[in-house]
């Protein structure tokens, strides 16, 4: 126990100094340089605002704030803006769930393995994407990959089933990447115990969504069809299907949609039984490949599972690192060239390194997916022993 409590202030001060470097860095820096113009302000900031401030002063979301992401997102926003609204502290307050997220990953896998989760732990404080959200980007995905990846640390842990169904519904309205974590539990369940599952989901989806239902069905079912079937709204993002979009390359949205509905159908029938991580995890590998709306900032899910499960093999690490770096470069060339449109020096250089370089995140991503679905890890290993605890015990009795 002591040991623990040691690691954990290590990994706390680790990840309190990088953080602060960062934030110290784009205050003085480049928010000055940057986001004092209206035209190339990269973060969310002002929208967080407008809608923090209208849950402050009684109004409702979707009503009487354009609001195109999940309810509870914004309510979790409220904090920084009660206390000033200010760079600083949104910055203070995204980099505190990423330290959340650093020592929630260390703590509850350490029970399986400490090394490995040390290493794990370690492994994602210091990816680019990790660093960069919070502070030099300033986007919410930072408070949502805690939520996203606690209900898996959880269940690894403890194995408290009735929690991750609570705990990965409400993910789900705070952005929607926690749905990855539902299909291949639920196809786990039988009987009594699915049904139970089920309605604890259901049951905390209906106390979530139905006031706004009742009071803006129209507001509040527009991101809900944008998101699931890509309708209204202009295509964003950094994908490869976006910048060949914005190049006179277009694959219809519902094309891609469908075509991510029957992999994400055939992972789950081919690998549900097999592992729950190596499930989530392949599914979110199909994800970053073909949908077509897929933000910089939404690679931190992907990472949140993917190093942990691969914490064995420092070389895959690596692939994971070369992608943050390839999304990062993709990243700078998007904003400038196909968002902001500040320059078109050199267009037909800049931009096609961009698509390149994501042909390059997409081709490391299946290499990644073929090596995870052939060969078992260490947090297969926890549940092929439980497997066999519990095959024991039936056939004692």
């Amino acid at each position: 126990m002591y040991i623990l409590f040691l690691i954990m202030k290590k990994l706390l001060a680790m990840s309190v100094a990088a953080l602060a470097i960062l934030i110290c860095l784009d205050i003085l820096i480049v928010d000055k340089s940057i986001n004092d113009n209206p035209a190339t302000d990269h973060t969310d900031i002002q929208l967080y605002i407008e809608r923090a401030r209208t849950i402050l002063n009684g109004g409702l979301l979707y009503k009487d704030v354009v609001t195109r992401t999940p309810p509870l997102i914004n309510y979790l926003l409220v904090p920084p803006v009660y206390f000033g609204a200010s760079a600083l502290a949104f910055e203070i307050y995204f980099s505190f769930f990423i330290v959340l997220t650093v020592l929630a990953i260390y703590h509850f896998l350490s029970s399986i393995d400490k090394k490995l989760a040390f290493i794990a732990s370690l492994a994602f404080l210091f990816v680019p994407t990790t660093l960069a959200t919070p502070t030099l980007c300033r986007q919410d995905e930072s408070i949502v990959v805690f939520f996203f990846i606690l209900p898996l640390l959880l269940l690894y842990a403890s194995g408290r089933k009735y929690v991750y169904s609570f705990l990965s519904s409400l993910g789900v309205w705070l952005k929607m990447h926690s749905i990855f974590l539902i299909p291949p539990f639920l196809l786990r369940q039988r009987g009594k115990e699915l049904a139970k599952h089920i309605a604890i989901m259901a049951t905390v989806s209906i106390a979530i969504t139905l006031p706004f239902l009742i009071l803006a069905f129209k507001e509040f079912t527009w991101y809900l069809k944008f998101y699931l079937l890509g309708e209204g709204g202009e295509l964003e993002g950094i994908s490869l299907w976006r910048l060949l979009d914005a190049n006179g390359v277009k694959i219809p949205s519902l094309v891609l949609i469908a075509i991510l509905a029957v992999t994400l159908i055939t992972i789950y029938i081919k690998f549900y039984k097999k592992s729950l991580w190596k499930c989530i995890l392949l599914s979110l590998i199909a994800y970053f490949i073909i949908y077509p709306k897929i933000h910089y900032e939404y690679f931190l899910m992907l990472f949140s599972i993917a190093i942990p499960y691969l914490a064995e093999h420092k070389r895959k690490i690596m692939l994971l690192y070369t992608i943050s770096i390839l999304t990062s470069i993709t990243l700078l060339i998007e904003q400038r060239y196909l968002d902001w449109k500040t320059t078109q020096y050199a267009y037909w250089v800049f931009v096609p390194i961009a698509i390149i370089s994501m042909i390059a995140v997409d081709g490391i991503l299946i290499y990644l997916s073929r090596h995870i679905s052939g060969n078992n890890f260490w947090l297969d290993k926890v549940e092929i022993d439980e497997m066999n605890e519990m095959n024991g015990k039936e056939a004692v009795e």
